[in-house]
Protein backbone atom coordinates (compact mmCIF):
# COMPACT_ATOMS: atom_id res chain seq x y z
CA UNK A 1 0.00 0.00 0.00
CA UNK A 2 1.52 3.32 -0.88
CA UNK A 3 1.13 6.53 1.03
CA UNK A 4 -0.42 9.50 -0.62
CA UNK A 5 -2.97 12.22 -0.25
CA UNK A 6 -6.69 11.72 -0.67
CA UNK A 7 -9.03 14.67 -1.22
CA UNK A 8 -12.26 14.33 0.73
CA UNK A 9 -14.85 17.14 0.78
CA UNK A 10 -12.16 19.67 -0.16
CA UNK A 11 -10.02 18.62 2.82
CA UNK A 12 -6.63 17.05 2.12
CA UNK A 13 -6.31 13.72 3.91
CA UNK A 14 -3.15 11.67 4.12
CA UNK A 15 -3.29 7.93 3.61
CA UNK A 16 -1.72 5.52 6.08
CA UNK A 17 0.97 3.49 4.34
CA UNK A 18 -0.08 0.35 6.22
CA UNK A 19 -3.84 0.02 6.20
CA UNK A 20 -4.74 2.72 3.68
CA UNK A 21 -6.85 4.73 6.14
CA UNK A 22 -7.47 8.22 4.81
CA UNK A 23 -6.94 10.47 7.81
CA UNK A 24 -5.31 13.80 8.48
CA UNK A 25 -1.81 12.90 9.64
CA UNK A 26 -1.66 9.58 7.77
CA UNK A 27 0.36 6.82 9.43
CA UNK A 28 1.14 8.91 12.52
CA UNK A 29 -2.56 9.58 13.16
CA UNK A 30 -3.39 5.93 12.46
CA UNK A 31 -0.84 4.91 15.11
CA UNK A 32 -2.34 7.48 17.51
CA UNK A 33 -5.76 5.92 16.91
CA UNK A 34 -4.35 2.50 17.77
CA UNK A 35 -2.86 4.02 20.93
CA UNK A 36 -6.27 5.54 21.77
CA UNK A 37 -7.93 2.15 21.30
CA UNK A 38 -5.27 0.62 23.55
CA UNK A 39 -5.94 3.19 26.28
CA UNK A 40 -9.66 2.39 26.10
CA UNK A 41 -9.01 -1.36 26.26
CA UNK A 42 -6.62 -1.08 29.19
CA UNK A 43 -8.82 1.47 30.94
CA UNK A 44 -12.05 -0.53 30.68
CA UNK A 45 -11.69 -4.29 30.97
CA UNK A 46 -15.01 -4.78 29.14
CA UNK A 47 -13.27 -3.63 25.94
CA UNK A 48 -10.16 -5.77 26.50
CA UNK A 49 -11.61 -9.20 25.75
CA UNK A 50 -10.06 -9.43 22.29
CA UNK A 51 -6.95 -7.32 22.96
CA UNK A 52 -4.56 -9.90 21.50
CA UNK A 53 -6.61 -10.01 18.30
CA UNK A 54 -6.59 -6.20 18.09
CA UNK A 55 -2.79 -6.14 18.36
CA UNK A 56 -2.30 -8.95 15.83
CA UNK A 57 -4.71 -7.38 13.34
CA UNK A 58 -3.19 -3.92 13.62
CA UNK A 59 0.30 -5.41 13.20
CA UNK A 60 -0.77 -7.36 10.09
CA UNK A 61 -2.19 -4.18 8.61
CA UNK A 62 1.09 -2.35 9.38
CA UNK A 63 3.73 -5.00 8.57
CA UNK A 64 6.47 -2.55 7.63
CA UNK A 65 6.47 -1.39 11.24
CA UNK A 66 5.39 -4.48 13.21
CA UNK A 67 6.27 -7.50 11.06
CA UNK A 68 9.74 -6.67 9.80
CA UNK A 69 11.22 -10.02 10.77
CA UNK A 70 9.94 -13.49 9.98
CA UNK A 71 9.54 -14.08 13.71
CA UNK A 72 7.33 -11.04 14.28
CA UNK A 73 5.24 -11.85 11.20
CA UNK A 74 4.88 -15.44 12.43
CA UNK A 75 3.74 -14.23 15.85
CA UNK A 76 1.01 -11.96 14.48
CA UNK A 77 -0.04 -14.23 11.61
CA UNK A 78 -0.39 -17.27 13.86
CA UNK A 79 -2.14 -15.12 16.47
CA UNK A 80 -4.80 -14.13 13.93
CA UNK A 81 -5.05 -17.68 12.62
CA UNK A 82 -5.53 -19.09 16.11
CA UNK A 83 -8.08 -16.44 17.11
CA UNK A 84 -10.17 -17.07 14.01
CA UNK A 85 -9.73 -20.78 13.32
CA UNK A 86 -8.80 -22.31 16.70
CA UNK A 87 -10.83 -20.11 19.07
CA UNK A 88 -11.55 -22.87 21.59
CA UNK A 89 -7.80 -23.48 22.06
CA UNK A 90 -6.67 -19.86 21.74
CA UNK A 91 -4.77 -19.48 25.03
CA UNK A 92 -3.09 -22.89 24.84
CA UNK A 93 -1.95 -22.49 21.22
CA UNK A 94 -0.81 -18.87 21.62
CA UNK A 95 1.29 -19.92 24.62
CA UNK A 96 2.79 -22.77 22.57
CA UNK A 97 3.58 -20.43 19.66
CA UNK A 98 5.29 -18.00 22.04
CA UNK A 99 7.46 -20.83 23.42
CA UNK A 100 8.30 -21.94 19.86
CA UNK A 101 9.19 -18.44 18.71
CA UNK A 102 11.22 -17.94 21.87
CA UNK A 103 13.51 -20.74 20.65
CA UNK A 104 14.18 -18.60 17.53
CA UNK A 105 13.31 -21.10 14.80
CA UNK A 106 14.75 -20.46 11.36
CA UNK A 107 11.92 -18.99 9.34
CA UNK A 108 11.66 -17.41 5.93
CA UNK A 109 9.54 -14.27 5.87
CA UNK A 110 6.90 -14.57 3.16
CA UNK A 111 5.75 -11.51 1.24
CA UNK A 112 2.72 -9.78 2.71
CA UNK A 113 -0.27 -8.63 0.64
CA UNK A 114 -0.48 -5.05 -0.60
CA UNK A 115 -4.15 -4.76 0.36
CA UNK A 116 -4.79 -5.66 3.99
CA UNK A 117 -8.53 -5.66 4.52
CA UNK A 118 -11.53 -3.35 4.26
CA UNK A 119 -11.71 -2.15 7.88
CA UNK A 120 -9.17 -0.24 9.95
CA UNK A 121 -8.48 0.77 13.53
CA UNK A 122 -10.75 3.77 12.89
CA UNK A 123 -13.72 1.38 12.66
CA UNK A 124 -12.74 -0.21 15.98
CA UNK A 125 -12.35 3.16 17.66
CA UNK A 126 -15.74 4.29 16.33
CA UNK A 127 -17.51 1.44 18.16
CA UNK A 128 -18.86 2.92 21.37
CA UNK A 129 -20.56 -0.02 23.08
CA UNK A 130 -18.80 -3.16 24.25
CA UNK A 131 -20.95 -5.36 21.99
CA UNK A 132 -20.27 -3.18 18.96
CA UNK A 133 -16.56 -3.16 19.78
CA UNK A 134 -16.43 -6.97 19.90
CA UNK A 135 -18.35 -7.28 16.63
CA UNK A 136 -16.21 -4.71 14.81
CA UNK A 137 -12.97 -6.28 16.07
CA UNK A 138 -14.15 -9.65 14.75
CA UNK A 139 -15.10 -8.21 11.33
CA UNK A 140 -11.85 -6.23 11.14
CA UNK A 141 -9.77 -9.29 12.02
CA UNK A 142 -11.64 -11.57 9.60
CA UNK A 143 -11.27 -9.03 6.80
CA UNK A 144 -7.56 -8.71 7.46
CA UNK A 145 -7.18 -12.49 7.72
CA UNK A 146 -8.99 -12.86 4.38
CA UNK A 147 -6.57 -10.35 2.82
CA UNK A 148 -3.74 -12.66 3.91
CA UNK A 149 -5.33 -15.67 2.17
CA UNK A 150 -2.09 -16.54 0.36
CA UNK A 151 -0.42 -17.00 3.75
CA UNK A 152 -3.13 -19.11 5.37
CA UNK A 153 -1.39 -22.38 4.57
CA UNK A 154 1.89 -21.29 6.13
CA UNK A 155 0.12 -19.93 9.22
CA UNK A 156 -1.85 -23.14 9.65
CA UNK A 157 1.30 -25.21 9.11
CA UNK A 158 3.15 -23.25 11.82
CA UNK A 159 0.22 -23.67 14.25
CA UNK A 160 -0.13 -27.39 13.51
CA UNK A 161 3.64 -27.90 13.78
CA UNK A 162 3.69 -26.20 17.18
CA UNK A 163 0.63 -28.14 18.32
CA UNK A 164 2.25 -31.41 17.26
CA UNK A 165 5.48 -30.52 19.10
CA UNK A 166 3.48 -29.75 22.24
CA UNK A 167 1.60 -33.05 22.05
CA UNK A 168 4.80 -35.09 21.61
CA UNK A 169 6.42 -33.31 24.60
CA UNK A 170 3.66 -34.18 27.03
CA UNK A 171 4.52 -37.06 29.40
Amino acid sequence: MSGGIVATMNVQMDRCDGCGLAVEGGADRCQAMFDDASVREYGDVRFAGRRRLVVDTYALQHPDRYCKSATSLAAHLTGACIAIEYRTREVELNDAVQRWLGRRPELDRPDVPASRGPLTIADVLAATSVNDHRAVVERWARGTWAAYAKLHLIARTWVQQVDHQEVTRRP
